[in-house]
């Protein structure tokens, strides 16, 4: 009789904690993922093309920076190149890493929730995080998604370490998560910078000196980035490298007006997260975790959970990091996603508390039933996501300049040169045609505006000659209007538009684009 009582109770422990977590986090993240399934999506996002380009060229020897021009740190490239190998003629391989990455952070932050606030708090905050997903992802293998899960990760390691003291080792690894994360991208690292703050403060308070922690974390965090130095020193391309993905990026972020700007930038960034009212549950969870802890303060500080703490902290770093671009791009607002679902679970798991402070709602029939009146709030937030998700895997579905790609498949043989004057490279990728120039996109030349950026552009655009060259721009003449500063200041420049003035006709126009050909390539 014991042993069947304790058999039941095993299954009911294994479900709760194994095949709920696991299901969640699989539907999750089917429902964030199915709308850019490449059955589905048509034509991958701008950035993504460049991500993907730049791979397809590593695959084939070329060298990220030195021989592709690009401003993100280099693991989105290396990761891209496995997921080109899995499935070198389709997007699935890219598809199935996003599956991994998106699962895993799913599952790190539903376990992360159910261990410290139990099983509601890990449902709202996985609804919280899928509906953010589902808002901000759109067409996917971006850098800020695959940083989610070591987001995900240094969160796990911080609770064990916070209980633990803070042992060096642990800090290691946290350090190098975060090392990972930021050769992703650059800014997904406030969790870390959260994490420094508070190890600083409570070796402070213990007066303890947090040299051997800070060396840990520091050791932890130079690993990835000492191995791509050593890379990209070996491949005589590591000053292109520190150009690219660091002086440029800091260029790139002092390009805005100011306070000025950002107050606007903010604003709209964080608009959109109002679907599936991931930014109400984010900043409620925010006001009841400060709650909380001021209430808690008048007892024993050692007995507030940390984990509010952190997410109390962890917030306002995270908006900080992506609002000094003074832009609203609007996959920068991925990164502010998991501190989100932690917030929300912080308020599943301290209304009951809050509620039990006011003297005329101490109810231990009410107290019981507000998780679930939450739960069912945060269900009833997603109303608009389900109406709209039909409609949404169909505009993904969709995209007017997709037939281009066709277009230069069926119109250029393999080893010719393809030129998209803009940033569609996309095109590129998909037909596995070659950019005549390492600046398959020009932002570079029209932020930086350097003389000798622009002639290396022509002069590498007129010694490969593209056979096809696709101006995005929506002017009528290939030469109208292209970079007329730069014409004014460079004869190499000047000369160069009026060569494919000259030697480049019209032969296609796809809604706003313009496709040329090489007049000599026609007569040969």
């Amino acid at each position: 009789m014991s042993s069947a009582a304790d058999e039941k109770i095993n299954g009911n422990f294994k479900i709760r904690d194994t095949v709920v977590p696991t299901l969640t986090s699989v539907v999750g993240t089917v429902i964030a993922l199915f709308p850019n399934n490449p059955n589905n999506m048509t034509l991958p996002s701008r950035d993504s093309g460049v991500f993907l380009y730049m791979s397809w060229r590593f695959l084939n020897g070329d060298i990220p920076y030195r021989d592709i021009w690009d401003h993100k740190p280099p693991l989105i490239y290396f990761l891209d190149a496995i997921g080109i190998t899995l499935t070198p003629n389709s997007l699935w391989g890219i598809w199935i890493l996003q599956i991994i990455f998106v699962f895993f952070t799913l599952l790190l932050i539903y376990k992360l929730l159910d261990r410290e606030f139990g099983i509601y708090a890990a449902l709202t905050g996985t609804i919280t995080l899928t509906s953010g997903l589902l808002t901000i992802l759109e067409k996917g293998n971006v850098t800020e998604e695959y940083a989610l899960v070591f987001q995900a990760l240094c969160f796990w390691l911080f609770l064990i370490t916070w209980k633990r003291n803070f042992p060096t080792r642990t800090t290691f690894w946290i350090g190098l998560l975060g090392g990972l994360a930021f050769n992703f991208k650059q800014t997904t690292i406030g969790i870390w910078i959260t994490f420094a703050l508070f190890l600083l403060v409570i070796r402070l308070w213990q007066r303890r000196s947090p040299l051997m922690d800070f060396l840990s974390l520091l050791a932890g965090w130079l690993i990835p980035s000492i191995l791509f130095v050593i890379y990209f020193a070996s491949q005589n391309a590591l000053m292109d490298y520190w150009d690219q993905a660091f002086l440029y990026n800091f260029a790139y972020i002092g390009k805005h007006e100011g306070i000025r700007r950002l107050i606007p930038v903010f604003l709209k960034g964080f608009l959109y997260l109002q679907n599936g009212w991931v930014l109400y549950l984010s900043v409620l969870g925010w006001l009841a975790g400060l709650g909380y802890v001021w209430l808690k303060r008048k007892d024993s500080f050692a007995d507030i959970q940390p984990l509010i703490l952190i997410a109390l902290v962890n917030l306002p770093i995270e908006v900080l990091l992506i609002t000094i671009s003074g832009r609203s791009i609007l996959h920068y607002y991925l990164t502010p996603l998991p501190v989100m679902a932690i917030l929300a679970g912080t308020l599943m798991y301290t209304a009951p508390f809050l509620v039990g402070k006011i003297p005329s709602l101490r109810s231990a029939k009410l107290h019981r039933w507000i998780p679930a009146i939450i739960l069912a709030v945060v269900a009833l937030g997603q109303v608009g996501q389900i109406k709209y998700y039909p409609e949404y895997v169909r505009a993904l579905s969709f995209d007017d300049y997709a037939p281009v790609v066709d277009y230069v498949a069926k119109n250029t043989e393999a080893g010719d040169k393809v030129l998209i004057i803009g940033a569609e490279s996309v095109v590129n990728f998909l037909a596995r045609r070659e950019s005549p120039t390492r600046y398959v996109y020009q932002y570079p030349l029209a932020l930086l505006g350097r003389r000798p950026m622009f002639e290396e552009y022509f002069n590498q655009i007129l010694e490969n000659k593209p056979v096809l060259i696709i101006d995005t721009r929506g002017r009528t003449r290939l030469d109208e209007k292209l970079y007329e500063p730069l014409q004014k200041r460079s004869e190499i420049v000047r000369e160069g538009v009026k060569y494919l003035g000259e030697h480049y006709e019209q032969v296609a126009q796809f809604g706003e684009w313009f496709v040329y050909r090489l007049i000599d390539y026609l007569t040969e």
